[in-house]
């Protein structure tokens, strides 16, 4: 008898068990994609923006989509990143889910000045994940979520949620997720640039409209927990001859007649053995050449090359005097493996004797070649 009851209550406990009853269906609920941070007149903004996911699996199934796909931008204010998302929360029509947040946008003011709560709020928060893309914005978040894709495509398919394929055709400076981000913001050594995203208008027209478009125009940089200051494109040339990203680098030479392509360019940082931390760069890349005007000579084209790499690096090398941050994160390897010999302090300081020498060698392996 006692046997009986006991299965009796067994059966009971897993029919009650089985199913899914905490199960939401996918329309129940408000899928956020972007979330935004600000911080102004004391308060913290946050932003959130969410799509239609019923676009989305459109697309992914070869139909075409014949209106813009719509997108739903929150915002709510509060003394505490908290307390603005709480108040969302508490007036969205279908709970907001955070589980599918691929993009982390910080204006300038919240990098400059909270990034602190920042990163206190993204470690509390169990539903947001470390692999999303940061980004910075001088510019209103919400025209940045506002921005717009091509063929009336979803804000996915826009760089500040997809940047890879467009970073790997043209490379303008590493593209950064959150964790790694994270990894190296308490290190004393080294920097962090946050790309920083700006709607540009006027290059491109669909349909006669004018499209606005979320493009990367720069960074801002973040040394030793502070905040150093921004930085644009051109501050940023020498920057993708030390990056494992770069795998495609377009160049053009002589008043734009000549233009190549460089594939996974190496580079080896040597430290010296001097006084002061000193360093020796070396560049190794093999270059494609697709356009040559006036048929310029081989060798004249790859000196002009070696001149070039070496003047981009020069050239971000004095902005990092001028920030104080070492935008090459060249002293990284004094720190790892020459820590005895020279103190933070050391390692940190940046003249002009710092970079001893650059060593750049291009080889041109394919010339011009035309269609038959």
């Amino acid at each position: 008898m006692k046997k009986l009851f006991s299965s009796t209550i067994m059966i009971c406990f897993l029919l009650m068990m089985t199913g899914c009853w905490g199960a939401k269906e996918i329309q129940n609920q408000t899928y956020i994609t972007g979330l935004g941070l600000d911080f102004s007149e004391e308060q913290f903004i946050v932003y959130t923006q969410a799509l239609n996911f019923s676009n989305i699996a459109k697309l992914e199934g070869g139909s075409s989509l014949q209106q813009p796909s719509p997108i739903l931008i929150g915002e709510a204010k509060g003394k505490t990143l908290h307390s603005a998302i709480s108040k969302l929360e508490q007036n969205a029509a279908l709970p907001l889910y955070y589980g599918h947040v691929s993009t982390l946008l910080l204006s300038k003011n919240i990098i400059k000045e909270k990034m602190k709560s920042v990163i206190e709020f993204m470690g509390q928060n169990p539903y947001l994940r470390y692999n999303c893309w940061v980004f910075g914005a001088d510019q209103d978040i919400k025209e940045i979520f506002l921005g717009e894709s091509f063929f009336n495509f979803p804000s996915l398919y826009t760089i500040i949620h997809d940047p890879v394929p467009l970073s790997q055709k043209s490379y303008i400076m590493p593209i950064l997720k959150y964790n790694n981000f994270i990894s190296t913001y308490y290190q004393p050594v080294g920097t962090n640039i946050i790309p920083s995203i700006k709607i540009k208008d006027g290059l491109f027209l669909e349909d006669k409209k004018n499209k606005s478009i979320a493009a990367i125009n720069g960074g801002f940089v973040i040394s030793q927990q502070q905040y150093k200051g921004s930085v644009n494109k051109q501050d940023l040339t020498g920057l993708k001859w030390f990056s494992k990203q770069a795998s495609i680098i377009p160049l053009t030479l002589f008043e734009e007649k000549v233009s190549v392509i460089i594939s996974k360019p190496v580079t080896t940082v040597k430290v010296l053995n001097s006084k002061k931390p000193a360093y020796q760069i070396i560049v190794k890349a093999n270059a494609e050449l697709t356009h040559n005007e006036d048929d310029i000579r081989i060798t004249k084209i790859e000196e002009e090359l070696e001149k070039e790499i070496k003047n981009e690096i020069l050239k971000t090398f004095a902005k990092s005097k001028q920030l104080q941050a070492d935008l090459l994160n060249i002293s990284e390897k004094s720190y790892r493996y020459h820590f005895k010999k020279w103190g933070i302090d050391q390692i940190n300081s940046l003249e002009k004797s710092t970079i001893n020498k650059i060593l750049v060698e291009v080889h041109i392996e394919n010339p011009v070649q035309y269609k038959r």
